[in-house]
Parts: structure tokens; C-alpha cells; sequence
């Protein structure tokens, strides 16, 4: 969407939302690699507003997932977690202007952190919500709970003849017999943990996390949450806040696991769980490939990202694959 037209549908959804009138032009900021997301100012205050996805607000149950993901991040506020839920307005968290989805926050002094600002203090704070947050008793949105990952093996060779990029198709023909290994593996781990299973966030990676000005954590972006095998999301969150993305300490994957532990988290199944955590991982992967074949995107910058996104998922599989299972063996 132009910004024209963004900052035209922005006016009426405040107007519509009774937030003020804007007093400066909309300003993109960073909305994760999903979405993307406006820093607005009105006479009433100063808001971050996401429009989500168009391509991805096609599927089915879309707008039914973008509501229960909110009732979990107000409940996790309730019960203590940090976190950042949409207001809701008209008793709505999601709002609609013109065919376009939006959700709207209260705008907070906040940064991202790299795997170059990483240190214990962050991993320990981080562990401990992940531990509040599996403590949480969602039986109310228990009939609302997403569906857990999906338990069929992707069709690999159907993207290897759909990708027109040279080097992310040379990448995927590399790693493609270890692929439809691993995915297979990984399905069968996930029907083994299947029972042991809570509603939760399981997108906690170093993005979804702001630091406030007394470098506090703040949840945001609870798009994903559902259910979730715990030990899978320790070990998933753990990766990230260990710098697995782009390099491993194993001190700090260690301290997120006692952290976890220590605040009353319990780990079962952990090796299963492992396995079981590459279907997150290839289903993230296929996302982008799909954005990457044009597939599923809105225009050539979300292409390019899918692209680019593809390449490091790829890179990061092989990282966790060597660090975890070949340690395994």
C-alpha cells in the first residue's frame, strides 16, 4: 500500500476509533517481518498501529486467530507477564477499514535488542516470563485454542521448481535430502508431545521482545500464540536468547534453562522436544519460500524479504541441527 493511501485509511481508522486527530504524518517503523507498523501521533496521544498482512488476513481463520491471540495477551497481563495487548476499542482488539486489518497500541519508549547486545541479565529476565507465562490458566479460551503445528511433510521439490533465485534454489537443492529427513523426524516427535501441551506466546525470539527505558522486557506480537509442547518453547526461546540465530553461547542457553526451571518451570520429553521444534523452524521456512515464488506476497520488497528471510532459516536449520542432534549422538 502507498503511504498516500496508508495515511488516508490511518486518519479514518482513528477518527473511526475516537483516538484524535493526527497532528504529523505517520511514521513506518520496524513491524517485524510480517507486518508492518505506524508511529502515530494525534491530540489524543501517541499510538503504534500494525496493519496486518493482506496476504496473510486471506486465510481462513485469520481474523479468529488475531482475536484469540489478544484475549491470551490480555490474560498473560493479568496474571503478571509483561506484555503489550492491543487496546481495544468498541470492545474489538481488531479493527477494519476498507478491507485492511489493524491493531492498535499505546505507543511505548522501547527498543529491540541484537545478538550483539545480548547478555545474562536479558536471558534470565526473559526465562522468567516465559516460566509466569506457563503457569497461566487459559481454560477460558480453551474451545478458542489454533490448532498445533501442522503434521504433514512439506513438498520440497515443489519449491525447488517454483524458485526463480539462483542462490536460494542452489541453497534449498543442497539441503533438501536432509530436509525431508528431518521433517519427517520432526512429525513424528511432535505426535510423542503432543499431550504435554499449554497455550503460550511461541514467537519469543529477540524481536518480540521490547526493553523499556529501565531495561524491563515488554512481550509484543502474540500473532503466533497457541499451543505448544513447554519444553519446545524453553528450547526454542533458549536458542534465541543464546544468540542461535547467528552464533551459539551455550552459558547462556544453560542459564535460560535453569532461570526457567528455577522459577518453577518443568521440562519433559526434552530431547523429543528438540526434534519436534524443527517443524516450527521448516514451517517458518516455508513462509518465506512461498513469499519468495510470489506466492504469498503483497508487493517486490516482501518478495526480496521472503528471499532473504528464506536464506538465513535455511542457515539457522543447520546450526541447530549440529548443535543439538549431532551433540546428541
Amino acid at each position: 500500500m502507498e503511504d498516500n493511501n496508508v495515511s488516508k485509511i490511518l486518519e479514518r481508522l482513528l477518527e473511526k476509533s475516537k483516538l484524535g486527530n493526527i497532528l504529523e504524518s505517520p511514521v513506518r517503523v520496524s513491524g517485524g517481518l510480517l507486518n508492518r507498523m505506524y508511529k502515530v501521533k494525534t491530540d489524543e496521544g501517541l499510538y503504534a498501529i500494525k496493519l496486518l498482512n493482506p496476504e496473510v488476513m486471506k486465510r481462513k481463520n485469520a481474523k479468529d486467530n488475531h482475536i484469540f491471540a489478544e484475549k491470551v495477551s490480555s490474560i498473560a497481563k493479568e496474571n503478571g507477564v509483561s506484555c503489550l495487548p492491543a487496546k481495544s476499542i468498541g470492545e474489538e482488539e481488531l479493527q477494519e477499514i476498507d478491507g485492511y486489518y489493524f491493531l492498535v497500541f499505546d505507543w511505548i519508549d522501547g527498543k529491540v535488542i541484537s545478538d550483539e547486545d545480548l547478555d545474562i541479565y536479558k536471558v534470565k529476565k526473559v526465562a522468567k516470563e516465559l516460566a509466569k507465562l506457563h503457569k497461566i490458566n487459559y481454560d477460558s479460551l480453551k474451545d478458542m485454542s489454533k490448532a498445533y503445528y501442522n503434521t504433514s511433510v512439506i513438498d520440497w521439490n515443489f519449491y525447488i521448481n517454483r524458485i526463480s533465485n539462483k542462490e536460494l534454489k542452489k541453497l534449498l537443492e543442497e539441503n533438501i535430502e536432509n530436509f525431508k529427513k528431518w521433517d519427517k523426524d520432526s512429525i513424528s516427535s511432535l505426535e510423542k508431545i503432543s499431550k504435554n501441551m499449554v497455550i503460550s506466546h511461541r514467537d519469543l525470539d529477540l524481536p518480540n521482545v521490547l526493553w523499556n527505558t529501565k531495561n524491563e522486557p515488554v512481550i509484543i506480537d502474540w500473532e503466533s500464540a497457541g499451543l505448544i509442547n513447554t519444553s519446545m518453547e524453553v528450547i526454542d526461546t533458549g536458542w534465541n536468547w543464546a544468540g542461535g540465530q547467528n552464533f551459539f553461547e551455550k552459558e547462556k542457553f544453560i542459564t535460560f534453562i535453569n532461570t526457567y526451571k528455577e522459577n518453577g518451570g518443568e521440562l519433559n520429553d526434552f530431547d523429543e522436544a528438540i526434534r519436534a521444534d524443527f517443524k516450527a523452524k521448516f514451517e517458518w521456512l516455508e513462509y518465506n519460500l512461498k513469499r519468495a515464488c510470489g506466492i504469498e506476497c503483497i508487493d517486490e520488497e516482501e518478495r526480496e524479504l521472503g528471499k532473504k528471510e528464506a536464506i538465513r532459516t535455511i542457515d539457522e536449520i543447520n546450526k541447530f541441527y549440529n548443535i543439538f542432534i549431532n551433540n546428541m549422538k
